[in-house]
């Protein structure tokens, strides 16, 4: 088969391809409801580094799903399988030193330099990371809580959003808790 061929079939492959996000029921706290899903072949954004070239070879398939908790919250999760947990370790590095932009909002101002903080105990991790953002949302002081964990050989990265006193370190801890948990959980 050629290079094309193997190409081709690789990216039919990942189309429909299981999501390994959380469902929504599944996401503690809420209620919460998905916004939005997808998954895609690793790298697909054209990185070339050694870990994605080696999570590609792996026919690795990259998990996104967004949720709402109306009135109060939005989440974003995402799950990177890499080939080791040695380039997942690598891979935190990598996503960490992407671009990050607020998407557009009416009413969006001030928006804060993303810092970072001591990450918060997630079990089932073996390696995280985190950082905060501070913005104001329609004159409500706001902020999105972000972190990098690694389980196993993948990364799973969230964001939970919204008023400065309605998101908490422990709740994104509990969510990427059942994240992790779903993850090592036989299939």
């Amino acid at each position: 088969m050629t290079s094309i061929g193997r190409l081709v079939l690789a990216q039919v492959r990942s189309i429909g391809s299981r999501n390994t996000c959380l469902r929504a029921a599944d996401v503690p706290g809420g209620p919460w409801t998905a916004r939005g899903q997808r998954t895609y072949r690793t790298g697909a954004s054209g990185s070339t580094s050694e870990v994605i070239t080696r999570a590609r070879a792996a026919r690795s398939v990259t998990s996104v799903r967004a949720y709402q908790e109306v009135g109060r919250a939005d989440l974003f999760i995402q799950v990177i399988p890499f080939a080791s947990p040695e380039d997942a370790r690598t891979g935190v590095d990598e996503l960490r030193a992407l671009p990050r932009t607020m998407p557009r909002s009416k009413g969006l101002s001030d928006v804060g330099e993303l810092r970072t903080v001591s990450p918060p105990e997630v079990a089932g991790a073996g390696h995280v990371e985190a950082a905060e953002q501070p913005f104001v949302l329609d004159g409500e002081h706001s902020r999105t809580l972000t972190a990098w964990c690694v389980v196993g050989s993948a990364v799973v990265v969230a964001a939970l959003g919204g008023r400065a006193g309605a998101v908490r370190w422990p709740q994104l801890a509990g969510i990427l808790e059942a994240q992790a948990a779903a993850l090592t959980r036989p299939t």
